[in-house]
């Protein structure tokens, strides 16, 4: 049996490994065209994404700009929501909480064409802050899990002792409960930073072709045909989100945040 599981787990490796090392590999083609295996191997596109084509380095800053604008906002929005649930559990809170999640369980050209059609109406159309206010409001659900993960994590033993020993609620907040939160606030950043780097459907709405991100600019490229850089910019996603979640799974309390119970051995 051992043999058909590790049989098994080889095969699945190998059909997840494989498109993204032909994705990886096609962006070495010294041509205009993706083609595998690559021709003329070199790592021109590689400089013409990062440093020489002004349209793809626009898109990466424009990609770069609204990804940490909207987590941090995301955050922002999140943790009161997070705090209000767990701190007075009242039905008021539990429905604003509700509502922050609501976004992210919608199809997002539904989501996408209601922001098109509300910006549209409030001039902020085609402008980069409304792409951030739109991701953040999207992807804002991540973050409010997290930090509702965190805050339940927290032993009320410590509270209690807190308020034994005369301390503040303020103090409490700084001393204890902060603190402890660093690691859910930080996942949950970078879940909502990884997710709007790599979003395409609401932008493409919100945008309405006065900016691109790395996204849109794939989308505008294919008239043009499948070329390496495309390949490029999919290299450019895997890397940011192998570095992300490699640093969530490295400081942030992972298994709680996928659902496991830590009281369960």
């Amino acid at each position: 049996m051992k043999i058909f599981a590790h049989g098994f787990m080889a095969l699945a490796a190998f059909v997840i490994v494989l498109p993204i090392l032909v994705v990886c590999a096609s962006a070495l083609n010294g041509g205009r065209s993706m083609l595998f295996p690559p021709q003329d191997p070199t790592l021109t596109r590689f400089a013409e994404f990062f440093l020489h084509e002004p349209v793809w380095r626009n898109a990466l800053v424009n990609s770069v700009i609204i990804a940490f604008g909207s987590a941090a906002l995301a955050v922002l929005i999140a943790w009161p929501v997070a705090y209000g649930v767990w701190k007075r559990r009242s039905a008021a809170s539990k429905l604003l909480a509700g509502l922050g999640a609501m976004p992210f369980a919608l199809p997002p050209i539904v989501f996408g064409v209601g922001l098109g059609f509300m910006w549209g109406f409030s001039g902020g159309l085609g402008n980069i802050w409304s792409g951030v206010i739109s991701h953040a409001v999207l992807f804002m659900a991540l973050p409010l899990v997290t930090i509702s993960i965190g805050l339940q994590s927290i032993d009320e033993a410590h509270l209690d002792a807190a308020a034994t020993m005369g301390a503040t609620p303020a103090t409490t907040f700084r001393t204890i409960i902060l603190p402890q939160m660093v690691p859910y606030t930080l996942s949950g950043f970078f879940f909502a930073l990884v997710l709007s780097f790599n979003e395409f459907i609401v932008m493409f709405f919100v945008s309405a072709s006065g900016y691109a991100t790395v996204t849109l600019q794939i989308f505008n490229s294919l008239r043009n045909g499948f070329t390496p850089t495309m390949a490029v910019a999919a290299i450019t996603f895997i890397l940011v989100s192998v570095i992300v979640f490699s640093a969530v799974a490295r400081f942030g309390d992972l298994p709680r945040l996928m659902g496991a119970d830590p009281s369960r051995k």
